[in-house]
């Protein structure tokens, strides 16, 4: 703990704050060494004898500024960026190499040995893919029950398409049949409206591991079943029912042309289906059609009052990462 301090200069109260954050996570290797990272997003080394080897801040000494400023979001419970990151060991000959992979994609070396930052090196990448390659496959072929795993099966679901891993993707087809839901939202511009008979846009599920797995699909090359990724609930009075959208007679992008400007979201969904991503006040659908397609529909309470047609946001740029990482 810190020393006493006054809680104002005119009061007789003393308060004693912490030196650091509380502790997050704990990261043992088989040599016995220690890892913990605590709410400041300091990793903290201890040795096998219990000895404090070093301490990184890994927002000030390992992320550059540009880092910061796009990946690191400021929330109420602190900065907030590491969602889908990957933490891992490696045992190479010149020792041990703690590894830490940003949902971004860059690589943070320790050396744990001195509790400092490693610079990369040509060895260093080539024993993270192979240790990626490794986690991925075991995460995914796991037998156990997704309450127990759920974590390590959606980054290894996501990590699949970022490594191009093709053969993951039997794995990939059976785990995007999985049912589990993530999370649920209720929020926006929703609150106080009538949706009796409605879908209401910003009240969902989300299938997250589907989810991943769908993206991983496509960036390896094969077309998902176009289960959906969200689930939506039918108002009736005081009452709600899952909402089955109609079964579409053919693919949905063959339906596109039929979403107009004013749609309410059941219509949307009995057109299209459930969209693959939601953000906010926006559904966006990764069409598979001969030339593929991204298509973002933004809605008001209740109607869609804009849409988007663009290049497939999965095959460039990182807005689909992003969404499954926050």
């Amino acid at each position: 703990m810190g020393e006493p301090q006054r809680l104002s200069e005119d009061s007789d109260i003393e308060i004693v704050l912490p030196r650091e954050g509380s502790p997050v996570s704990i990261y043992v290797s088989d040599r016995g060494t220690t890892l913990i990272r605590n709410s400041a997003d300091n990793l903290i080394v201890v040795s096998p004898e219990g000895k404090d080897v070093g301490k990184i801040d890994l927002l000030k000494d390992a992320f550059t500024e540009t880092e910061n400023r796009q990946y690191v979001h400021d929330t109420t419970a602190g900065p907030y960026w590491s969602g889908l990151s990957a933490w891992y060991y490696l045992d190479l000959p010149q020792g041990e190499i703690f590894v830490v992979r940003p949902w971004w994609g860059r690589h943070i070396f320790v050396d744990v040995s001195r509790g400092k930052l490693a610079r990369s090196s040509q060895a260093f990448e080539v024993a993270t893919l192979k240790t990626e390659e490794k986690l991925v496959m075991s995460a995914l072929s796991s037998k156990e029950e997704p309450a127990d795993h759920e974590f390590s099966k959606y980054g290894a679901a996501y990590l699949a398409g970022i490594l191009k891993l093709k053969q993951a993707i039997p794995l990939l087809k059976s785990v995007e049949k999985s049912t589990d839901i993530g999370s649920c939202t209720f929020g926006g511009l929703s609150f106080g409206e009538d949706y009796n008979n409605e879908v209401n846009p910003r009240r969902y599920c989300t299938y997250d591991l589907r989810q991943a797995a769908q993206l991983s699909l496509r960036r390896l090359g094969i077309t998902p079943k176009h289960l959906p990724c969200h689930s939506f609930q039918l108002e009736q009075g005081d009452d709600e029912i899952p909402f089955v959208p109609t079964d579409l007679k053919r693919p949905r992008h063959e339906n596109v042309e039929r979403v107009k400007v004013g749609m309410s979201a059941k219509h949307v969904l009995n057109t299209i289906g459930a969209p693959d991503f939601i953000n906010y006040d926006t559904w966006s659908y990764d069409m598979d059609a001969d030339e593929p397609f991204s298509l973002t529909l933004t809605f008001d309470e209740r109607k869609v009052t804009a849409t988007k047609k663009e290049a497939p946001l999965w095959k460039s740029g990182l807005s689909r990462d992003e969404a499954l990482a926050y």
